[in-house]
């Protein structure tokens, strides 16, 4: 997290030191048009002598004020068992119901043999169910669980108040001969225009220390969010096989009518689900967590 606290305050520099140049060319550029009006001004890269030579230059310190976040680490730390499955080929052996055929005394009809009436069964063959004992070989998942440490750096958002002062000068005209005097007009409008100029540097700096920022910060935020959404990408690739292999393994036992070991990987496939979507809310609140943070702290960004 320090990096990221180190990468706005070198921004922030980077910022003050262009908006510094850009004054200073402010300044030449009128040199040169000042040189231009008035044949006797300094050579105009000589900056302040030209424009020294023609007005009284006042500084004046204008501050700019701003928060920035700055980022404490805290690290965070989610743990999960997750299903590892392997495949195993078991011999499983159920009963079920089949018929077969069974000779059987179907009715009995009276028989006269030797002088006397008898009874005697006429047979035939009847359907009769019974238990089969059956024995399939199939793949069956077998669980294991492994521990899964999802890290990372939550950033904790302070704001602190920075303070740029740009020290800008101000052109006040000098009477010192008549061809100044003469040129009066043109020069106060050079005045008029580097101060107008030099005015929009406080707001263009300030813009641009407020997008510059805003960057860095979402560049930050970014890559904890990745990093939350690879390991979210794995555990949903573990529960994603482990569920996949389950349904095909129930799927091949119910083409066999193995009812019991059915219901035992259905109460597993249950489990397995609940429990994913258990860990994805884990994961899933954190990222909401993680955004939160990243509102507050772009809320917090001020300019005065």
């Amino acid at each position: 997290m320090p990096e990221y606290n180190q990468k706005i305050q070198q921004k922030v520099e980077e910022i003050k030191a262009k908006y510094k140049s850009r004054i200073e060319d402010i300044q030449k550029e009128g040199a040169a048009r000042i040189k231009r009006i008035n044949d006797d001004a300094p050579d105009p890269s000589n900056f302040e002598a030209a424009i020294n030579f023609t007005f009284d230059v006042k500084w004046k310190i204008t501050s700019i004020k701003f928060d920035i976040p700055k980022f404490s680490m805290e690290r965070e730390t989610l743990k999960f068992d997750i299903p590892e499955v392997r495949m195993k080929t078991e011999s499983i052996k159920f009963d079920v119901p089949a018929t077969r055929m069974k000779r059987v005394c179907l009715f009995k009809k009276p028989v006269f043999r030797n002088w006397k009436w008898y009874s005697e069964c006429v047979y035939g063959n009847k359907p009769e169910v019974y238990m089969r004992r059956v024995e399939i070989k199939t793949d069956i998942p077998v669980f294991n669980s492994k521990r899964v440490d999802i890290k990372f750096d939550k950033p904790v958002v302070s704001m602190e108040t920075t303070e740029i002062k740009l020290h800008l000068p101000h052109f006040y005209l000098k009477q010192v001969d008549v061809q100044i005097d003469e040129h009066k007009q043109d020069i106060e409008d050079v005045a008029s225009d580097m101060a107008g100029e030099l005015s929009s540097v406080q707001g263009g700096m300030k813009e641009e220390l407020k997008v510059e920022i805003t960057k860095e910060m979402v560049v930050m935020f970014d890559d904890i969010q990745k990093s939350i959404m690879d390991n979210r990408a794995d555990v949903c690739k573990s529960y994603e096989d482990a569920i996949s292999k389950t349904k095909q393994a129930i799927k091949r036992l119910k083409e066999n009518n193995a009812t019991a070991e059915v219901e035992r990987l259905e109460a597993q496939l249950a489990r397995t689900v609940s429990e994913f979507e258990n860990t994805l809310k884990s994961i899933d609140a954190s990222l909401e967590d993680l955004n939160s943070q990243e509102e507050e702290a772009l809320r917090g960004l001020s300019f005065g």
